[in-house]
């Protein structure tokens, strides 16, 4: 397989995880479940005031946000290597911006909330596919939790789990291949494009 891009998530992929989402589940009124689905079913005036907290949280989030170990490098190495790197997310697209900007990363092609159907949907994985101009066979999606890796099964990517999360467990069935670290992803790579 050449792999001509990698995606990859962001909050605990790209960033560590930055979010407290029961603290924003509490401050929306949300007693459980994933925090834009929840949202897509309250009334405009509700969902209004909850998309503001959400966004406020996402920002304050980002400015104090850190690179994950190995983050700037693999990034390097990927750019170095010429090949593709999209970003998708469930975050808005002011935050990645502001992430951006504060760790001085930048990606080829990015896919926020605002674009389509958020993930687990395949809507982000494919359209990042269709803006690099890569077939979803020849992409890595790289992310930590089962959201990530459904999307990318469903749009036809293979799927790397970055297992920093205690739950991972619960999902890693999902994954096509596990790294406890990003420094891992170039074995994989090399692993795949050597099954050519």
């Amino acid at each position: 397989m050449k792999v001509a891009a990698v995606i990859f998530d962001l909050d605990g992929t790209i960033t560590q995880p930055y979010l407290d989402f029961d603290q924003i589940r509490a401050e929306i009124g949300i007693i459980k479940g994933p925090i834009l689905e929840e949202m897509a079913k309250m009334p405009l005036s509700q969902r209004r005031r909850a998309e503001a907290i959400l966004l406020r949280h996402e920002l304050e989030a980002a400015q104090n946000s850190r690179l994950n170990p190995g983050a700037a490098e693999i990034l390097t190495l990927l750019r170095h290597q010429k090949r593709l790197i999209g970003l998708v997310t469930r975050n808005s697209h002011d935050s990645v911006q502001r992430i951006c900007r504060k760790h001085n990363v930048t990606f080829d092609c990015v896919v926020t909330r605002e674009d389509g159907p958020v993930k687990p949907d395949p809507f982000s994985v494919q359209r990042t596919c269709e803006i690099l101009n890569v077939s979803p066979d020849q992409a890595l999606v790289v992310g930590d939790y089962i959201f990530d890796l459904i999307s990318a099964h469903r749009a036809g990517a293979l799927c790397v789990l970055l297992n920093n999360q205690d739950n991972y467990a619960d999902f890693q069935h999902e994954a096509d291949y596990i790294i406890s670290g990003l420094n891992e992803l170039p074995g994989i790579i090399e692993a795949l494009e050597d099954h050519n």
